[in-house]
């Protein structure tokens, strides 16, 4: 079915967990979970011929994507529009954070995930599109250490899916897709968790 595609490749990575409580503010450092992960999902794109690696900027995502920076000796490329919600509100905030909160709070959530957040979200889409749009011209395979809506986003336009919050990919977690456009992208794999070790799998 897929022989005709390009072979170049967008591998996303959520981001290791991070260092939060719930009062956190900021852009959060991994926990010792989160480098963890970083190191299994580095270890896992090692031997995969990937010849640059991206990442949202956040500090959250640049930890996560320096074990596979040190094991291949490229640099780590900064793409800011690929941030979270946070790089706009100042203030750290997941999905799974509302979830804990309770069905009443998650299903106020998912009648608009980003202005849940108090964010613009055709002016987030629009911004995280165009991140995409600037790594996809490099024209080369790609780790892209991002977050959970910036996955989402990506996916949502590559499937024609409305909404931008039908995944919750793992911390650490690898989607793929092909294609030399954002007009042309074809989802490969969504929430690739198997190179953790199974008692800690999500």
């Amino acid at each position: 079915m897929f022989w005709g595609l390009s072979r170049l490749e967008l591998i996303l990575v959520r981001h290791g967990k991070p260092a939060v409580t719930p009062d956190f503010a900021g852009d959060p450092p991994l926990c010792a979970e989160g480098e963890q992960q970083a190191a299994w999902t580095a270890a896992l794109l090692a031997g995969e011929a990937v010849q640059r690696i991206v990442a949202s900027g956040m500090i959250r995502a640049r930890e996560t994507a320096r074990p596979l920076g040190d094991a291949l000796k490229l640099p780590i490329a900064v793409e800011p529009l690929l941030g979270e919600i946070d790089r706009l509100t100042g203030r750290y905030a997941s999905i799974e954070m509302v979830r804990a909160q309770g069905e009443g709070e998650w299903a106020r959530f998912l009648a608009g995930p980003l202005a849940y957040f108090g964010v613009d979200a055709a002016h987030f889409r629009a911004d995280v599109l165009e991140g995409f749009r600037n790594v996809l011209a490099g024209g080369v395979r790609t780790v892209v250490y991002t977050h959970g809506f910036p996955i989402n986003l990506l996916l949502a336009h590559a499937l024609g899916l409305p909404d931008e919050a039908r995944f919750v990919p793992a911390y650490g977690s690898v989607t793929r897709l092909r294609g030399h456009s954002l007009q042309q992208l074809v989802v490969m794999s969504v929430n690739e968790t198997a190179h953790f070790p199974q008692a800690v799998a999500p």
